[in-house]
């Protein structure tokens, strides 16, 4: 599977969450408050959202575009995640 970078408008879904976790390609990493996500998705920000829930928990809804990779898969998906962008974990 090939992921590639979406451009994502901010949904209501989002607003459940109260937070997200964003890394750039450097690994770097900061907590994201859902409101500066907004702000920057609103901006044209591109990343690459990706849901990292169970199976059943994404079952209720996720958001539109987000890529599903449990959090215990993730690991082992590493290789599949483009390195070129901005990355959304939630």
């Amino acid at each position: 599977m090939t992921l590639h970078p979406l451009r994502h408008r901010f949904t209501a879904a989002l607003a459940v969450l109260g937070f997200a976790l964003a890394a750039t390609a450097a690994a770097q990493s900061e907590r994201m408050e859902v409101d500066e996500l907004k702000r920057q998705l609103d901006a044209g920000a591109e990343v690459l959202m990706i849901d990292v829930r169970e199976d059943w928990e994404v079952e209720s809804g996720s958001i539109p575009g987000a890529v599903h990779i449990p959090v215990a898969e993730l690991e082992g998906r590493m290789s599949d995640i483009p390195k070129d962008v901005r990355l959304v974990f939630f």
